[in-house]
């Protein structure tokens, strides 16, 4: 209970918050159930259940979803309003959209996530889901390693028919992996504190963001990514795009 002049109370399993001449609202949540409490908003249209991230994937645009039991790959500080969800299998990744604040306590590649919100897209195509409800429902006792792949393969073909799917690069080939957590490597040809070029021979460099990095390798060395499969638009082109996480595991000799 909270009295009339408003605060928080909460536990492992609820949080309640109210304010000074408004009723308590909050919310009791579990494994299995997500329990509104306080405010009526109005009906509530039943999601759409995606079983896997590839099948939300292919829901149009503005689709009420609910997804449920993926691993996220990505915490809360690695990335500013968005983290990633994968496929325990690795099959596929996706971007989750929140507001600022909205979520805490995600363990990279060992928190179980379930999501409810709708099908959107990034301005360079990736689908990603603007999240109204997250909830963290267990922990995966066998963390998701990160999927190597070559300069070549990032990115893929597309997946389904976009915007029916997922857009890969342009003149991509190759399973599509955009949203996935993956490992890169190659020498370093470019690096200052908006991107760094890396290239292993295997295709055209390969562009990675470094706006969040605390560090930068030197120009011309050999360097591991872990990170984010993710796009970028150039003119009328879809290339790959490598978001990094944090500084601990951007890069390595």
């Amino acid at each position: 209970a909270i009295d009339s002049g408003g605060g928080v109370a909460s536990s492992a399993s609820y949080s309640i918050n109210g304010s000074i001449g408004q009723a308590a609202a909050g919310f009791v949540k579990s494994t299995s159930f997500l329990h509104w409490v306080g405010f009526w908003a109005g009906d509530v249209p039943n999601p759409t259940v995606a079983p896997t991230v590839g099948a939300a994937k292919m829901l149009a645009d503005g689709t009420f979803v609910s997804i449920s039991g993926k691993i996220a790959t990505s915490t809360e500080g690695d990335f500013a309003g968005f983290f990633y969800l994968e496929e325990p299998n690795r099959s596929s990744g996706i971007r989750v959209a929140f507001p600022a604040g909205a979520i805490s306590g995600l363990v990279r590649g060992k928190s179980v996530v379930n999501v409810l919100g709708v099908m959107d897209k990034t301005p360079a195509g990736e689908r990603r889901i603007a999240a109204s409800v997250i909830v963290i429902t267990s922990t995966n006792p066998l963390a998701i390693g990160a999927l190597g792949l070559n300069n070549r393969s990032i990115g893929g073909g597309d997946l389904g028919a976009p915007p029916f799917g997922q857009y890969g690069i342009t003149g991509g080939t190759g399973l599509n992996n955009v949203g996935l957590f993956i490992r890169a490597w190659g020498q370093v040809s470019y690096v200052d504190g908006s991107y760094m070029l890396i290239s292993d021979g295997s295709s055209a460099p390969i562009k990675v963001d470094t706006s969040g990095l605390a560090s930068l390798p030197a120009n011309g060395s050999y360097i591991g990514i872990i990170g984010i499969s993710s796009l970028r638009i150039a003119g009328p082109d879809r290339l790959p795009l490598i978001l990094p996480l944090n500084t601990a595991d951007q890069y390595y000799p």
